[in-house]
């Protein structure tokens, strides 16, 4: 299973939902990875307080570059989970053949939330690291399941 979780710019949410993934997936085959829709990171770490919160919960995160999504991800990811609304009607427009394997990460939140909130704009990373890790771990479960 290759799963790719994709937000704006692959610095916050993606990595974040990349690396905890990763962490939960440790003794499990799937591939995990992330990008972003715009591309105004590319090449570029993820932000400070990702790596912040991620290493705070004792998730290794080393060696992440930030990239922007391609037709390539999409063929290549049997799921592309998107963090909000904006980038699932991104990738559904743009990439409409893979439209099939796109599915909002909140999907799987059990605590309300619709989409995940950009910490870019509203500054907590402790909610998005919340929220992000309890839609990871429904998401493994029903996984799992399969």
């Amino acid at each position: 299973m290759k799963i790719i979780f994709v937000c704006l710019g692959n610095i916050c949410r993606s990595p974040m939902a990349e690396f905890i993934m990763k962490n939960l997936c440790k003794n499990t085959n799937y591939t995990i990875s992330s990008a972003g829709t715009s591309g105004y990171h590319d090449g570029e770490d993820m932000h400070i307080k990702t790596k912040e919160i991620l290493l705070q919960n004792n998730i290794k995160c080393d060696g992440f570059i930030s990239k922007k999504l391609d037709k390539f991800h999409c063929q290549n990811n049997d799921l592309i989970l998107t963090m909000d609304e904006s980038n699932y009607n991104f990738i559904t427009t743009n990439f409409s053949n893979f439209k099939d394997k796109v599915k909002p990460l909140c999907n799987y939140c059990d605590l309300g939330y619709k989409n995940v909130p950009d910490p870019w704009y509203t500054g907590n990373f402790n909610e998005v690291y919340t929220v992000i890790n309890n839609s990871c771990k429904n998401l493994l479960k029903e996984l799992d399941k399969c």
